[in-house]
């Protein structure tokens, strides 16, 4: 190879990082959030054209780590392949994947001041929190939340609909303490409208934390929980406070205190519930399994036992490491079962309580006066429900397009 071809190899690999991380390697496009598990060897063979080595020294040192013969010029091919040799690279320094959007109000913390949030000091006060919550709950049993607490003003409707600004700040800020997790360890990340199953959710994209070691990545993806441990333990001390005539409210803000810790404790117990939808017990999991792309192996795996497989995706699943298969085989059981529930829970609770609420709207829309109150919660109701039920179906189709693209795992 000339002295040219050499500069270019090196230019194409130096945007390459390799973590280590025990017997574990993996090669990553920070700029690009593409990331693949490789052998020792492989490893070994981009750090060394990273150091100034050519092909043949290159290809030398990974021959010995793997005692015996490799084709370097091969593995070239396959990096190329998977994307990390590509010269394309997103506008501006650290840019996420074109997969998702930029925030710059949290993108303005600095590691430093994010890291305040969750050092040591910050997890024993996030586990404080949990405690307190959990004291609270067993010690109190008036305030264990039911579903009843929901309809806090009265009307039904007009409950769901106050609460809903109010659930999409908590869900927001659950994202945002992921997000900002990860910057405190340097790791940029995507926040996105993305879905589980039927459900609309937001999700913040952290598959960069792929650059870090194992352990570093917990973090992160507990960040969103601490926080809600942190919600839920304030809520219930300011009714035990109100309860306790220690403080003043009005009667309407305790009554939304309850809805607030109904919230919190479903979308906690979600989180460990729900694995087989990549929630972030399910994150939490797959790190400890030490998977790369556990969610899409068993998407397969499961597909395979159901169904069949086409030809692209049988590709696509000898791809995926041997490890990740391996634990799908027995997690795609555990994925049927869950989204079998689901389905369940669609079929007897969410249909009828649709399809009622579809009728209820219709007549209203259809004989109320527009100048009527109920007329209007009406109008807001089947917007909700379009978005609620249209917009899932409509992501399922963009990430379909995307996992097309290569663009999502």
């Amino acid at each position: 190879m000339d002295t040219a071809a050499e500069a270019d190899l090196w230019r194409l690999v130096a945007p390459l990082v390799v973590v280590t991380d025990g017997d574990e390697h993996v090669l990553g496009r920070p700029d690009l959030g593409h990331y693949v598990a490789v052998p020792e060897p492989g490893a070994v063979f981009v750090t060394a054209l990273q150091g100034g080595a050519s092909l043949a020294e290159a290809t030398a040192r990974a021959s010995r780590a793997a005692g015996q013969k490799v084709d370097g010029a091969d593995f070239l091919r396959g990096l190329a392949e998977a994307g990390l040799l590509s010269e394309d690279t997103p506008e501006g320094s650290g840019d996420p994947p074109p997969t998702g959007r930029r925030i710059r109000w949290i993108e303005g913390v600095s590691p430093r001041v994010a890291g305040r949030l969750f050092g040591r000091v910050a997890w024993i006060g996030y586990g404080l929190a949990a405690l307190v919550a959990v004291g609270v709950l067993v010690a109190r049993p008036d305030l264990r939340p039911g579903f009843e607490d929901v309809w806090f003003l009265g009307d039904p409707v007009l409950s769901l609909l106050a609460f809903l600004p109010v659930g999409i700040l908590l869900g927001a800020a659950h994202e945002a303490w992921h997000w900002l997790a990860g910057r405190a360890i340097g790791v940029p990340a995507v926040f996105r409208v993305s879905r589980r199953g039927l459900f609309l959710v937001f999700e913040t994209d952290l598959t960069q934390l792929a650059a870090v070691p194992r352990r570093k990545r917990y973090g992160p993806f507990l960040a969103g929980m601490a926080l809600d441990g942190v919600v839920l333990a304030t809520a219930l001390g300011l009714r035990v406070l109100y309860r306790a005539d220690l403080l003043a409210l009005p009667p309407v803000v305790d009554r939304l205190l309850g809805v607030v810790i109904l919230n919190q404790m479903i979308s906690v117990v979600w989180q460990w519930a729900a694995v087989f939808m990549r929630s972030d017990g399910y994150a939490v999991l797959a790190n400890a399994l030490r998977c790369h792309n556990l969610y899409r192996a068993t998407w397969l795996t499961a597909k395979g036992r159901l169904w069949r497989l086409v030809a692209d995706e049988t590709a696509e699943l000898e791809a995926i490491s041997p490890h990740d298969r391996q634990v799908a085989h027995w997690f795609a059981l555990v994925y049927i079962a869950g989204m079998t529930g689901v389905g369940w829970l669609t079929l007897t609770f969410s249909l009828p309580f649709l399809i009622s609420m579809m009728l209820w709207v219709a007549n209203n829309l259809g004989s109320l006066a527009v100048t009527s109150v109920t007329f209007w919660e009406s109008a807001a109701v089947l917007a909700l429900m379009a978005t609620q039920w249209g917009a899932p179906l409509l992501l399922a189709l963009r990430e379909r397009r995307l996992r097309k693209m290569g663009e999502l795992l």
